[in-house]
């Protein structure tokens, strides 16, 4: 086939853009596949982080022209243009947000008139983290725009046919992150990073209230208490970092942590996640998380809430642990449990047995078949 991918793709950041690479160099030992890069994803008054760039990446020729802004219609035009010109079977895109929900469905709905293009939508989420008015109206709009869906979990699939119930789609879960390089031994991750034999903890990925790490900060006294164990923030802030800095900066809980609240270059990530024991997703709300993805390809138990499609990859007992959201007392109870009772290492062998469902050429296979199904 002729694949088009249109989507974040280097020099961006992120896990949008990880997730995009590694699914244009699976497809392309397959297909014919072009990428086609986003000029920018938000204006820098929007933006919430120091940049939306990662200037330490090298932008291979695939992803060097960069088309499409979500607030530039005159750019859609252009991209339909050369998806039209270029006549691709099939345009994969993943959504995650109704902010893109105009550009991208005018693309498709461009693509739609008089064109053998069909498109295929890969959804990270159908609920914004943040709720705004219009969103279910941009929402449907896209889903209404777009001929193919594979969602993430099945609460995405269930926000899907709310909205659109006869959608042609087939679920496939988050493949593991396989870009940032191999593990290290724990001792020496550990000495990167200043730390000892003691439990560590991490917390991994940029920090906004529905990640949680309120929750967790309030967790970590009666942790310390009983275990005295260490636990790393890693990620840089997309909120305010007084609230945070209160609490992270006072005399129990400063001893205990590892302050790394910065953006993580690729080249970092393997370090944090080869020095945890486990790694604490205390989220709030959530549809599904690539930071499960990376601690998988790691084989790094995780301790989750039981929100979103978290549960469903996150096994309770099985691969990790699943607490009520925004409950410090049982979150704490969670990791003391997992430090004191639970056997870790039979959980990692359980780990690197379940993550083999989560493959990059599994994805590719759903791709194919939903594609089949329309020809």
């Amino acid at each position: 086939m002729k694949i088009a991918q249109l989507g974040l793709f280097p020099p961006f950041r992120g896990g949008i853009q990880h997730f995009n690479t590694l699914l244009y160099r699976h497809l392309s030992t397959r297909h014919q596949v072009q990428a086609i890069n986003f000029r920018r994803q938000y204006p820098n008054f929007l933006f919430p982080g120091t940049s939306q760039f990662d200037e330490t990446l090298a932008v291979v020729p695939a992803f060097e022209e960069r088309l499409f802004d979500p607030l530039n219609p005159s750019s859609w035009y252009r991209v339909y243009r050369r998806l039209a010109d270029w006549q691709a079977d099939l345009v994969i895109f993943k959504y995650w947000m109704p902010y893109f929900a105009p550009g991208l469905g005018s693309v498709m709905r461009l693509l739609g008139r008089g064109n053998a293009t069909r498109s295929l939508c890969i959804i990270d989420n159908l609920a914004p983290h943040e709720h705004r008015p219009g969103d279910r109206l941009l929402n449907r709009y896209l889903v209404n725009s777009t001929d193919l869906f594979i969602p993430m979990s099945t609460v995405i699939e269930q926000q899907l046919l709310a909205l659109k119930p006869l959608a042609r789609f087939q679920l496939n879960p988050h493949p593991t992150y396989t870009n940032f390089g191999p593990g290290m031994p724990r001792d020496q991750a550990r000495q990167r990073l200043g730390l000892g034999p003691e439990p560590v903890l991490l917390y991994f990925g940029y920090i906004r209230k529905y990640k949680g790490l309120l929750t967790l900060l309030e967790a970590l006294p009666a942790v310390v208490e009983r275990l005295g164990a260490k636990t790393i923030i890693a990620g840089e802030f997309y909120d305010d970092p007084a609230e945070y800095q209160a609490r992270m900066e006072g005399p129990v809980l400063a001893p205990y942590l590892v302050d790394a609240t910065r953006f993580i270059p690729d080249d970092e990530v393997a370090i944090y996640f080869s020095a945890a024991d486990v790694v604490v997703l205390p989220y709030l709300t959530a549809t599904q998380s690539g930071i499960v993805s990376i601690a998988q390809e790691y084989e790094v138990p995780c301790i989750v809430t039981s929100v979103g499609g978290l549960p469903e990859v996150v096994l309770h007992g099985h691969t990790g642990l699943v607490v009520p959201p925004d409950d410090p007392q049982a979150l704490a109870q969670a990791i003391i449990e997992f430090f004191t009772t639970v056997d870790r290492q039979q959980m990692v062998k359980r780990i690197a047995e379940e993550k083999q469902r989560y493959s990059w050429s599994s994805l590719v296979d759903t791709i194919e078949a939903l594609a089949d199904d329309m020809t």
